[in-house]
């Protein structure tokens, strides 16, 4: 029998078309929990120029978040209430940051983040998997075809096209995923032409990320990404942290909880390609992208963990000769991916940073990623670490 012929991706909350994006995302909430719908949907733009949202948010009731029964009322009730309180904890910026988050959002928000094995902080799940929606079924999925349920974050249509891009780059991974598992079975089989076949598809959805990467260009300004959109993906505690101790929860804990903000880690795309190409990062890194894989949906880790067990995908391509080039031009197109990536960093992270003009109220991510890592290092390791997976 081929290896991972019984695998189900549904099994592991996998779309073969929609990839790791939650398909058909609940738009509202019940009706019980309309306070939470409206606020979050204004929460950008009360936290960011009216400063008033935290003064909504001393009026909110405590719901009861065991009305929410089904997977996507508790993935939509992420969203919004993430929405709500990332945008409560950074009105004031860096130096008005509240200590404690209060009961109305702490209590639903770490209670729907334990059922979904998801954290209670904005996180890529929340921004971009569960938040964008197929406005019309019936047309091609591209760019004009996507929105999202809530902005999350202040930015106005840059930080919906932020969002979009974000997800349209998960919708095309997609197909990778399939042809991964196929990739892995011929080796298992030592089928030379299957082989070949299946890394060439995955050469080319790498190929496609990195086209669809580079929209991110159209719509969003470097100034308006770092210093309007940017701060409020910001996690909380540790070194450098405008709340080195972390955040309390009232209501669920009087102990701060520390928690790393959205990162480009959390999605489970290229922790994926690492773990089918067996790429081997420096260990820091390595604990630092498991971490990460807390951050995301509890089914598509264990997803990169089986992938991780099964695959000899390298293996083979160092036993065999006629396989080598077509393994090596994957993981050539994973690199050119991570190139990329560092390029996009530094025009919208790492040279606006220096800027003089640049918002001063944040100052704790200045040139960090929101997930709390030195960017440009971080990011030449892991594009180093897999130029290492290449086979002689």
């Amino acid at each position: 029998m081929a290896k991972l012929t019984g695998v189900n991706l549904k099994d592991y909350g996998i779309s073969s078309t929609m990839g790791f994006l939650l398909d058909k995302p609940l738009e509202r909430l019940p009706e019980y929990f309309g306070e939470w719908n409206s606020l979050a949907k204004e929460a950008p733009k009360l936290s960011s120029q009216d400063k008033t949202l935290r003064e909504k948010v001393q009026k909110l009731p405590l719901l009861d978040h065991e009305r929410l029964t089904s997977y996507r009322e508790l993935r939509l009730a992420h969203v919004v209430l993430g929405a709500i309180a990332t945008g409560y904890i950074w009105q004031e910026g860096d130096q008005g940051v509240p200590k404690v988050l209060p009961r109305a959002l702490a209590v639903p928000w770490c209670a729907v983040s334990k059922r979904l094995g998801l954290q209670p902080v904005i996180c890529h799940p929340a921004l971009c998997l569960a938040n964008v929606k197929i406005k019309d079924p019936n047309r091609p999925v591209d760019l004009s075809n996507l929105s999202c349920l809530y902005h999350v974050v202040p930015g106005g249509r840059q930080a919906e096209w932020f969002i979009i891009v974000t997800a349209m780059i998960e919708y095309k991974f997609a197909p990778a995923i399939t042809h991964i598992i196929k990739a892995i079975s011929t080796a298992y089989n030592d089928d030379v032409i299957g082989y070949q076949n299946s890394m060439a598809e995955i050469k080319n959805v790498m190929t496609i990320l990195k086209e669809t990467f580079s929209r991110m260009h159209d719509e969003l300004d470097a100034d308006v990404f770092y210093n309007v959109l940017r701060p409020y993906l910001n996690g909380w505690g540790g070194n450098g942290s405008s709340l080195p101790e972390g955040l309390i929860y009232e209501g669920v804990s009087e102990k701060p909880q520390k928690m790393i903000g959205g990162s480009a880690a959390q999605s489970s795309t290229m922790q994926l390609m690492d773990a089918a190409l067996g790429v081997k990062h420096d260990q820091d890194i390595e604990d630092f992208l498991n971490k990460m894989r807390s951050y995301m949906p509890p089914k598509h880790a264990a997803f990169i963990e089986l992938i991780s067990r099964e695959t000899s995908l390298r293996q083979y391509a160092q036993a065999c000769e006629d396989v080598k080039t077509s393994y090596n031009e994957a993981v050539q197109s994973l690199i050119d991916f991570r190139s990329y990536h560092i390029q996009i960093v530094t025009k919208y992270i790492i040279i606006t940073s220096n800027n003089e003009a640049r918002n001063r109220d944040f100052e704790s991510v200045s040139n960090k990623g929101t997930g709390g890592s030195s960017l440009v290092p971080f990011l030449k390791s892991i594009r180093d670490a897999t130029n290492r997976a290449l086979v002689e």
